[in-house]
């Protein structure tokens, strides 16, 4: 029988930057998810029981523990929640894709609205959807805060990329208020989630890593810094980013290995944050797992990291034999061919 008391030790010596025997490892096959294609999404269209399906079953072979890490399951993360949340229209396209419709207006008008009232009516689906798991919960997962993407994606959403681009510039003041704002609607979210979501050990688990934090624990991301040097994101971005990791006690934030690397230079420096995760971008130019070693190992030095995304059996491999295992977690959708790679 696996311990978890000792299991989650050696979280805690993750999320401590402690040394460690062996990184944190978990390898699971890809699944398939419910699919909203080629329509506008509204609250009203998600059905809680339909995408809640732990709902109603119970299955003894689930396990609370994958591996080293553990079983979490989150309201409906296809859905961009805090873009919809903030204001945005969200319009579902092909392939899971979605996205959200810029909400501000010439003036920014509407900006007053980003922070949430408790009546927000996608706060309220999200709030519903999550007690829906707690209720159904037998003991064979945990229930984690959603997918919540961070200010300046948040930013993106509301501008639109060309305007975002130009408001820097022509509109800073304004740029920052909104961003401000966008943080504070982050963190009540994330509040809320865990004002329904029941302890584990006195602690809590973040979205879909599966890591368990003695507290409260923060995943956030900064996906549209793709379009930012380190230099505009340290001062434009990163005081909004602390803000959010300030207000819990372990975070957090995602990179993607083809996108928004660039910028952890930048996070290394940042004291309050605990750790980097890199989500694998998967197709024919971007980065292979070989050439992002010198990368990953430099951030161990200073963060713990964990490595997520579409790998195969020898790219796990390879991370366990050439990182050291201190602060190392990986979190591996398994696979003997990558997407790309598929394609051809």
């Amino acid at each position: 029988m696996v311990d978890l008391a000792a299991t989650l030790e050696r979280h805690v010596a993750f999320w401590r930057h402690e040394p460690a025997d062996a990184p944190l490892v978990r390898m699971m096959p890809q699944r398939s998810r419910r699919r909203f294609e080629n329509m506008d999404v509204t609250p009203d269209l998600l059905d809680v029981d339909e995408l809640t399906p732990e709902v109603g079953t119970r299955n003894l072979h689930k396990e609370l523990l994958q591996d080293d890490l553990l079983r979490g399951l989150c309201a409906f993360s296809r859905i961009p929640w805090m873009e919809a949340i903030v204001g945005c229209e969200i319009h579902a396209g092909t392939d899971e894709a979605m996205w959200p419709r810029p909400a501000l207006g010439t003036s920014f008008e509407g900006k007053e609205a980003i922070v949430p009232t408790d009546d927000n009516p996608w706060l309220t689906k999200l709030l519903a959807l999550t007690q829906a798991l707690v209720e159904a919960n037998d003991g064979s997962y945990v229930v984690t805060h959603t997918l919540q993407r961070g200010p300046i994606d948040m930013l993106s959403a509301l501008l639109g990329d060309e305007r975002m681009g130009l408001a820097f510039y022509d509109a800073p003041d304004t740029v920052q208020d909104i961003l401000a704002r966008t943080s504070q609607a982050l963190i009540k979210v994330a509040r809320d989630q865990y004002a329904l979501i029941p302890k584990l050990e006195g602690g809590w688990v973040c979205w879909a890593y599966g890591l368990w934090a003695p507290g409260s624990v923060i995943r956030f991301q900064s996906d549209s810094s793709s379009q930012l040097s380190p230099r505009m994101y340290r001062e434009h971005i990163l005081p909004h980013d602390r803000t959010i990791m300030q207000a819990f006690d372990h975070s957090i934030l995602d990179l993607h290995s083809a996108g928004t690397l660039h910028i952890h230079p930048v996070l290394l420096e940042a004291e309050e944050l605990n750790a980097i995760s890199v989500t694998m971008d998967r197709y024919a130019n971007a980065p292979t797992v070989e050439e992002l070693l010198p990368t990953f190992a430099a951030i161990l030095e200073a963060k713990s990291l964990l490595v997520t995304g579409e790998m195969t059996h020898d790219e796990v491999d390879l991370l366990r034999r050439s990182l050291p295992a201190r602060g190392l977690a990986i979190n591996a959708h398994v696979t003997d061919k990558l997407l790309w790679q598929r394609e051809v």
